[in-house]
């Protein structure tokens, strides 16, 4: 969409492990798309991080975040006005950033939770469910971070961010036990899929952990 918009997207750099859809093909005269591929071109996520600042792109995106050097150099990108589009291997909201944060060592976490909170403007998180039919549909849970948000967790130490976006995401966002129900009351997904979901939110809640879905 950004690509193809009427005004273009400026210059868009990826950084993918691997490639697995080429922009080429598409029309967009104010577009220029470069996709790099991990470690064909680049040895890693965070050298092609390093690799795009030098190359003044409007927008970045790395496949993975799954490290410390790659969350580092993506928040810091963030935070010289580049718009960061990024992966984590996790369950939901909360979890996303208590992973992105878990990386850095003890001493240096709240410094990076607060530079984090600073430039995040977005998370969502999906997963595939078996669809009845045939297929798969995909459960999205998300939740936007406004200025009000990020001023209201910033205010919170870091230990406290993830009960209170656990009580955000019903009201500012959508959990993925809504995405659920709403798939299954749709006749998408069979009921004891839902129930998974259902049944993670509530451990989730009293502190046991949802576990990977």
């Amino acid at each position: 969409m950004l690509i193809e918009s009427l005004h273009g997207c400026g210059k868009m750099l990826t950084y993918e492990a691997p490639i697995e859809f080429t922009y080429d093909t598409i029309q967009a005269k104010r577009s220029l798309v470069a996709q790099s591929e991990i470690p064909r071109h680049l040895p890693s996520f965070a050298a092609g991080v390093r690799n795009a600042l030098r190359r003044k792109p409007e927008i970045i995106l790395v496949g993975e975040a799954r490290d410390r050097e790659t969350i580092s150099a993506a928040i810091e990108a963030g935070q010289t006005g580049h718009t960061v589009y990024a992966t984590v291997h996790t369950t939901g909201v909360a979890a996303t950033i208590r992973r992105m944060v878990s990386t850095f060592e003890p001493s240096e976490r709240t410094e990076r939770a607060f530079a984090l909170m600073e430039t995040i403007r977005m998370v969502v998180t999906q997963t595939l469910v078996p669809k009845i039919g045939g297929g798969r549909v995909a459960l999205r849970e998300y939740m936007p971070f406004t200025e009000e948000i990020r001023e209201r967790l910033l205010s919170l130490t870091f230990d406290q961010w993830p009960l209170e976006l656990m009580q955000m995401v019903p009201k500012y966002g959508k959990t993925m036990e809504k995405a659920a129900k709403d798939a299954y009351d749709a006749g998408l997904i069979e009921k004891r899929h839902y129930l998974i979901y259902q049944q993670g939110t509530k451990q989730e809640d009293s502190g046991e952990g949802g576990g990977g879905h």
